[in-house]
């Protein structure tokens, strides 16, 4: 078969295609009249059946590329029927969001990695050395402030002053935690590098806080204080770095498509990830803002909310559920 014969006389049916979907995008499909809607759905079967040629025949993947996005596009409108939205936001985060994050899951892994190395070496250089906490960081301030680290030298903790303002506190810290995953998710653009520099400098603080507490014979009250809100929050923080790292890595080996391409590619599921992080962000956010910090309540209780969140995460990501229907008759 002569290929370039083939494009020549394939790209004008393409470009109908293309024509129609303009209208349907900005009057719906009631801006098109009987015939053209009829056209619509057979020019789908046939762009259809090039796809498998161009597939086939080994072309290009810029072809490939621009042949499925528009069968994407127009498969949406040959097949839309009147939808459930709010059925639709259940389906995603009872079903497609978990789904999401079982089949990205090495790169969830590979977040922890990158997190929980700076964690351990910061953390075991602090009991070694205390004055390690006092390294200034990138922004020219100390690892732990002169301010915690004072309260820390009195057994104090800076956090119990917090219980007086749960509802201000909950929202200022589901605004910060939502702040480190949207970094975490969006510096993948810059091939995973912005995505790790985040991973380990929060694992760098952590591990550095954990060490100045443990000198001071204050780590048991931090893990009281972390352990009921901190399971969802770094799932979230993990989670969103895995989404970040899929995006650098389909920069960094796009394979058979461009870079824009590969990640456009990526996006679709990253971008799922990200936005299911959201709500567990928001549940964080409550939980330490009127749970964490609670001097009355006491550790054993605390660490029972860690281990009931950490069941029922395990549960929620990894126990693969039915798509509900979608549809209204």
């Amino acid at each position: 078969m002569n290929v370039e014969r083939w494009l020549r006389t394939r790209k004008p049916v393409w470009q109908k295609l293309e024509e129609l979907l303009k209208i349907v995008d900005s009057k719906g499909l009631a801006g098109l009249d009987r015939s053209q809607l009829q056209e619509l759905g057979r020019i789908y079967r046939s762009v259809s059946a090039d796809l498998s040629r161009a597939r086939v025949m080994n072309l290009s993947s810029d072809v490939q590329v621009y042949l499925n996005n528009l069968l994407v596009r127009a498969h949406n409108q040959v097949y839309q029927t009147k939808r459930n939205r709010w059925a639709d936001v259940f389906d995603f985060f009872w079903r497609e969001f978990p789904r999401l994050v079982r089949k990205q899951i090495l790169y969830v892994l590979l977040a922890i990695i990158i997190f929980a190395i700076p964690t351990g070496i910061s953390y075991f250089m602090t009991l070694d050395d205390v004055h390690f906490a006092q390294l200034e960081t990138t922004k020219g301030q100390p690892i732990v402030s002169d301010e915690m680290w004072n309260m820390i030298e009195h057994r104090q903790m800076w956090t119990d002053s917090a219980q007086h303002y749960s509802s201000t506190v909950s929202s200022l810290i589901a605004t910060n935690n939502i702040r480190v995953a949207i970094l975490a998710f969006i510096l993948g653009i810059t091939f995973g590098v912005g995505t790790s520099y985040v991973l380990c400098n929060n694992g760098l603080m952590l591990g550095t806080v954990f060490g100045v507490c443990h000198t001071y014979g204050m780590d048991g009250r931090l893990l009281a204080f972390i352990a009921p809100h901190g399971v969802l929050e770094l799932t979230a923080i993990f989670i969103s770095g895995g989404a970040g790292l899929l995006l650098g890595k389909a920069l960094l080996f796009p394979g058979q498509y461009k870079r824009l391409d590969a990640l456009r590619l990526a996006a679709k599921d990253a971008g799922g990830m990200f936005g299911g992080c959201v709500p567990l962000l928001l549940v964080a956010g409550m939980i330490e803002g009127f749970i964490s910090p609670r001097t009355d309540l006491s550790a054993n209780l605390k660490i029972a909310v860690s281990l009931a969140t950490c069941m029922g995460l395990l549960l929620y990501l990894f126990v693969p559920r039915e798509k509900i229907s979608t549809h209204q008759a």
